[in-house]
């Protein structure tokens, strides 16, 4: 397996992000610290981006690859906060829970979540969004936004908007051509080329945005991560042929044209 190496631009990114002080997790996630968020429920992906006509058979394949990418990154949202100590809420739980709530995740981001605290015992939700999806030339590109509210409080403890793109070979005419890593993994998950580069996608940038979360308060070390570095309100992400993932500014415009906006 090919080792990941992550390069970051901080330099570039502390000079463009409004204009912060400090990148410390101490800064970024004041409220987690304080509120010692442990528990996290997932409400369900909000799906913005664009389903084709079904005219004719690639358009339905195409579709499903839209279909697929969103459940997984519903399902490989969890893997990373547990590794970081929170207790996620299980999918049968999380459903019964969102049969209660007659409010759509978009229309929970900005309510009173105050209720999930008070009779479920849960400090947080969490909401995932993909706006737009691109591809192009042997390229991936998906335009997410996560956001982590306070069921105390009802701030937003995490807040990201990320471009993430997947880049793979192209033969002599242009056509992608998958690495042994991509062909391994589409045959593990039963997929299709073009499913498995979006799936393989949202769980590489569901982990990267996730678990740059503090350690849980349920953990005995919560506060051992205080002073290390927290990622920035906008960035790009960029998943190379070569497994290298390399971290840049978001440019304002790519937010303000649209990709991020239903």
């Amino acid at each position: 397996m090919k080792r990941i190496t992550i390069i970051l631009l901080l330099s570039m990114a502390a000079a463009w992000f409004a204009g912060c002080e400090s990148t410390n997790k101490m800064d970024s996630y004041s409220d987690i610290y304080s509120e010692k968020t442990g528990t996290i429920y997932r409400a369900p992906i909000q799906d913005y981006s664009k389903r084709r006509y079904e005219k004719y058979p690639k358009d339905r394949a195409y579709n499903q690859e839209l279909n697929t990418a969103a459940d997984y990154m519903y399902q490989t949202m969890g893997r990373p906060l547990i590794n970081k100590g929170y207790y996620v809420m299980g999918p049968l739980v999380s459903e019964q829970i969102n049969r209660t709530e007659p409010r759509t995740p978009k229309q929970m981001m900005t309510g009173d979540l105050k209720n999930y605290y008070t009779y479920f015992n849960i400090d947080a939700v969490l909401f995932a969004t993909i706006h737009h999806w691109h591809e192009e030339n042997g390229e991936w590109t998906v335009y997410v936004e996560y956001v982590l509210r306070s069921t105390k409080s009802d701030v937003e403890l995490l807040h990201n908007w990320v471009r993430a793109t997947k880049r793979i070979p192209t033969d002599l005419q242009g056509y992608p051509k998958p690495m042994q890593a991509d062909v391994d993994y589409a045959a593990r998950m039963k997929m299709d080329n073009g499913t498995a580069q979006r799936c393989f996608l949202i769980r590489s940038v569901n982990d990267y945005v996730l678990r740059n979360l503090p350690t849980s308060a349920l953990q005995w070390n919560h506060q051992a991560d205080l002073y290390t570095g927290s990622n920035s309100a906008y960035f790009s992400y960029m998943l190379d042929e070569d497994g290298s993932i390399n971290i840049s500014p978001l440019e304002m415009e790519e937010y303000e044209n649209g990709c991020f906006l239903e």
